[in-house]
């Protein structure tokens, strides 16, 4: 049963007494749930070894500041090169113009020089976490009701990838933006969204996805207007198609930078395919064939090279449908077309153009939205299904920081 907006659902009602605005109890999730996970990095700073990414006993800010967090720092220090690093045999080097830069310049610009960029950095990511927990709960509740958005907000906040917003990762930020962008568009605020666009067009990718998705609204109203719905006002077109656009051409901008920096149009891509060649013999960018290649690779590393001929095109179409028969279902039409539009994109979006490895986890959380569809009534069930994805991260977390070093324990 679709639950409408002016319909909230039975499950609102033991909380609908609540004297606290929702939205408070969302900060206060979304607080608790730091808690919880600083509790988890303490552990796992118990089980960090000389093998591990941060050495043995690193401290929280080590911890915090690793992997991608190590180059968005240098960024903030260093710039981005004029000219592109070249490894021995005359490839483009892994360098900063993979990262985007408003994340590493306005944590410097918030330290004001006075305070480590990694702190002011981490103060970044947890505030910008705090905004994202509130705008998913002001997405969510129109479609869910009081109680169920609470809950989607509480299971973000503990999520596999939760960690993420402690560490000095473009992530939060980048989550807060598409949230905001989301929301704007899911009330047809569509120019309010264009600037909110712009800013993630330069902090996260994905804004592609974005145009997409506001794109494929547009056709859907004019489908629907020629079978007798309601007409799409000249004026909402207009507003929709200037976001649908802007995004568009923000997600190339980018790309445009990076050429015009160091006088080479490829710039951008070629450093892009400089972490592709670590996994892949020929790194040119190409697209939707990277997922094909993972599917072998990685059925051949767990169930043999003889299986993975076969196995491999049925792990992507499982993946596939299984997705698409999910957005699909009544638990995510309730959430609305919006929600659901951006979920069908980002997902094309990353089966395009990203190759899969152990980072695709963390590349899944602009779909939070979706943590929607998990719903359950009782209290039980919610507990169990909370303290499921605790377990999950604390796992996630040893392998990331803890003894287990391989090459697909990056966050």
């Amino acid at each position: 049963m679709t639950v409408t907006a002016s319909a909230p659902t039975e499950a609102a009602a033991p909380l609908r007494a609540s004297r606290l605005p929702w939205w408070a109890v969302a900060l206060a999730v979304f607080a608790a749930s730091r808690v919880v996970t600083t509790l988890l990095f303490l552990w796992v700073q118990g089980q960090a070894t000389t093998s591990s990414r941060a050495g043995a006993h690193p401290s929280l800010l080590e911890l915090a500041s690793a992997w991608d967090g190590q180059w968005y720092w240098y960024i903030a220090e260093r710039g981005y090169p004029a000219v592109l690093p070249l490894t021995s045999s005359g490839s483009v080097d892994t360098n900063q113009w993979a990262f985007l830069p408003v994340y590493p310049y306005l944590a410097k610009a918030l330290g004001l020089g006075l305070v480590d960029w990694r702190v002011a950095a981490l103060a970044v990511s947890v505030a910008a976490g705090f905004g994202s927990a509130v705008v998913l709960g002001a997405l969510l509740l129109p479609r869910l009701g009081r109680s169920r958005a609470l809950f989607a907000v509480a299971l973000y906040s503990v999520s596999p990838l939760a960690f993420v917003f402690q560490t000095t990762y473009a992530e939060s930020l980048g989550l807060l933006l598409l949230l905001a962008a989301l929301l704007l568009v899911d009330r047809r605020r569509y120019l309010a969204a264009v600037p909110v666009a712009l800013v993630l067009a330069f902090t996260r990718p994905g804004v592609l996805a974005l145009a997409l998705a506001v794109g494929l609204q547009v056709v859907i109203r004019f489908v629907r207007a020629r079978r007798g719905g309601l007409p799409l006002p000249g004026r909402e077109l207009a507003s929709r198609l200037v976001l649908a656009v802007a995004a568009a051409a923000a997600g190339f901008a980018w790309s445009a930078v990076a050429a015009i920096a160091t006088g080479r149009p490829d710039a951008y891509f070629a450093t892009e395919g400089a972490w592709r060649a670590l996994w892949m013999p020929d790194a040119t960018i190409t697209l939707f064939e990277p997922w094909a290649f993972a599917a072998e690779f990685w059925t051949a590393r767990f169930a043999g090279e003889g299986a993975a001929t076969w196995l491999a095109p049925v792990v992507l179409v499982v993946l596939v449908g299984g997705f698409a028969a999910a957005l699909l279902s009544p638990w995510a039409r309730r959430l609305g077309s919006t929600v659901r539009l951006w979920a069908a994109s980002y997902a094309l979006y990353l089966l395009a153009v990203f190759f899969p490895q152990s980072s695709v986890f963390r590349l899944l959380m602009p779909l939070a939205p979706l943590v929607g569809m998990v719903a359950p009534r009782s209290v039980p069930a919610r507990a169990a299904v909370l303290a499921g994805s605790i377990a999950l991260q604390a796992l996630w977390l040893w392998v990331c920081y803890g003894p287990v070093q391989q090459f697909w324990t990056v966050p």
